[in-house]
C-alpha cells in the first residue's frame, strides 16, 4: 500500500493554467514597457574597484621593467589587472546607460526607453524576432499607424546607418547625426552614396524596427540568429525607433498592438 501511495505521488503533476492570447500579449507589452525600470535599477549598482592585490600589482611593474614578463607573480598580477579593467569598463557602461535613460526620459516622456540587448532577451523569451519594418508583412491598425505618424524626435538624437561596401565585403554600423554629416555635404536627402577608393559608403537614416512573430516577416534572402522560434504565434507587434546617444544605439518604443497595454505602462514616471 505504501509503495502504491509513493508511486501515486510521483505521478501527480501540478498543471499550470494556460494563459490566454490576450494575457500573453499583455505580459509581452508590459515586459517591453517596464524594462527601463529594471535597466535603471541594475545600472545603479556599480562594481567595487578595490583590490587586495595592490602590492602584487606594484611589484609586477618593477618585475616587468627588469624583464620578468612571464614570471608567476606577473601572470597573477596581470589577471587581477584585467579583472579590474573589465569592472571599470562595465561601470562606465552603466553610467553611460543611466545618462541615456535620463536624456530620453526627459526629452520624450511619452515613450519608453529600451536597449537592443533587452530587445533580444525579450524576443528570445517570447519567441519573437525583430527587424526593419520594410520586412513586416502583417496588418497595421489605424490607431497604431497614427501613433507612428505623430512620433518625432530631435535631429541630434537620430540614428543613421553607415554601410561600407566593397567587392569582397559589406560592413554596417550605426552612427549619430554628427558622424553622419562629418566630411559629407548635407543634402535634402537621407540617402547618400559616397565613393572612396575601392569602397562605397552608403548612408541613410535608420528605419523603424518591429518585434513580432517570425511569420509576420518577409524572410527572403535573410536568416534569424540567436533566437529559438517555437510554434506559438502571438499577433503582438512592438514598433521600435532606433536612437543614438554618445555614439551608442538604443530604442524608444513607438507603439504596440494586439491588445494595447494600459496607459500607465506607456508613460515614463
Amino acid at each position: 500500500m505504501k509503495q502504491l501511495l509513493e508511486l501515486f505521488k510521483k505521478e501527480v503533476r501540478v498543471v499550470q493554467p494556460t494563459k490566454t492570447t490576450n494575457e500573453l500579449i499583455d505580459e509581452i507589452h508590459e515586459t517591453f514597457y517596464t524594462e527601463v525600470d529594471r535597466l535603471l535599477a541594475e545600472a545603479g549598482v556599480t562594481f567595487s574597484l578595490e583590490t587586495n592585490k595592490q602590492e602584487l600589482i606594484d611589484k609586477c611593474e618593477r618585475l616587468k621593467k627588469l624583464g620578468f614578463t612571464n614570471s608567476k607573480e606577473v601572470a597573477e598580477a596581470q589577471t587581477e589587472i584585467s579583472r579590474l579593467r573589465q569592472l571599470e569598463k562595465e561601470n562606465t557602461a552603466k553610467q553611460d546607460l543611466i545618462e541615456a535613460i535620463k536624456h530620453f526620459s526627459f526629452e520624450y516622456p511619452d515613450y519608453k526607453f529600451i536597449t537592443e540587448e533587452s530587445v533580444k532577451k525579450i524576443c528570445e523569451k517570447y519567441n519573437l524576432v525583430y527587424g526593419e519594418i520594410g520586412r513586416y508583412i502583417g496588418n497595421v491598425p489605424e490607431e497604431n499607424l497614427t501613433h507612428m505618424e505623430q512620433f518625432s524626435i530631435k535631429k541630434e538624437d537620430e540614428c543613421f546607418i553607415e554601410e561600407r561596401r566593397s567587392s569582397w565585403s559589406t560592413e554596417k554600423k550605426y552612427i549619430n547625426q554628427k558622424d553622419y554629416e562629418r566630411g559629407i555635404k548635407p543634402t535634402s536627402s537621407d540617402y547618400r552614396m559616397v565613393s572612396m577608393s575601392s569602397s562605397y559608403y552608403h548612408y541613410e537614416k535608420a528605419p523603424l524596427e518591429i518585434a513580432a512573430p517570425l511569420k509576420d516577416f518577409n524572410m527572403t534572402a535573410s536568416e534569424v540568429k540567436d533566437f529559438k522560434i517555437s510554434k506559438i504565434e502571438i499577433p503582438d507587434p512592438v514598433v521600435l525607433k532606433p536612437v543614438m546617444y554618445n555614439r551608442n544605439k538604443y530604442y524608444l518604443i513607438v507603439t504596440a498592438w494586439g491588445k494595447e497595454a494600459e496607459d500607465e505602462l506607456v508613460k515614463n514616471k
